[in-house]
């Protein structure tokens, strides 16, 4: 679901998220809490947002799909902090792309910053100097990912996802309000990702989305 105003939307994908989540409370996938319990629902997110080009981008994945065409007409402006913008055009669009193990491995590039690194295995990450270890150490992360997803999803992998990481470089990040280490760059993989499907951690949020690309590019 794409949405535009009659000037550029300016915000976050958070923000965005909020905003779902304070209009639709009782759809749980748009923002991962369930009401009135205070609690988060810890899978991989099936409602996964983006802002960029002045548009806001929302992607739906198996439930969440269903999720987003419930709500797809019923909200005629959405407000973003201080600003509100009127929804003047909106387009939908329900496609069926492969997902999981492939027989030969496929190329993508990261189109905005990985977040593979946690509270948990940040200070391993650091202690490592060598940047061939260091790769290695994120290709481990990444291939956790995909089986991740593939948990939520309910696909199970029927064989060894095999990954390698190529020119990335680190960048900082900011999650809500904090600073965290994110990664640009590309990768092989013998699985099937639909573009902008988000890996690793706060996908829901814009982060980790993946887009095929020539690996000699």
């Amino acid at each position: 679901m794409t949405l535009r105003s009659d000037r550029p939307i300016l915000g976050t994908a958070t923000g965005v998220r909020g905003f779902f989540g304070t209009r639709f409370p009782g759809e749980v996938l748009l923002h991962q809490h369930i009401p009135g319990e205070g609690r988060t629902l810890y899978q991989y997110p099936k409602v996964q947002y983006r802002i960029a080009g002045g548009e806001v981008t929302a992607i739906g994945i198996a439930e969440g799909a269903a999720a987003l065409g419930r709500v797809y007409d019923k909200f005629d402006e959405i407000r973003l902090g201080p600003h509100t913008y009127p929804v003047m055009e909106r387009q939908g669009e329900i496609a069926t792309e492969p997902f999981g193990l492939t027989e030969t491995p496929r190329t993508y590039r990261f189109a905005t910053p990985w977040l593979p690194l946690s509270q948990k295995n940040l200070p391993r990450y650091t202690e490592i100097r060598d940047r061939a270890l260091q790769t290695a150490f994120l290709e481990r992360i990444l291939i956790g990912n995909l089986i991740s997803a593939s948990k939520s999803l309910r696909y199970e992998v029927p064989g060894r996802i095999v990954a390698a990481l190529r020119d990335w470089e680190p960048v900082s990040c900011e999650v809500k309000g904090t600073r965290v280490i994110g990664v640009l760059g590309k990768f092989t993989v013998n699985f099937a990702i639909p573009d902008d499907l988000g890996i690793g951690r706060s996908v829901s949020r814009g982060h980790g989305a993946v887009r095929a690309a020539p690996w000699d590019e």
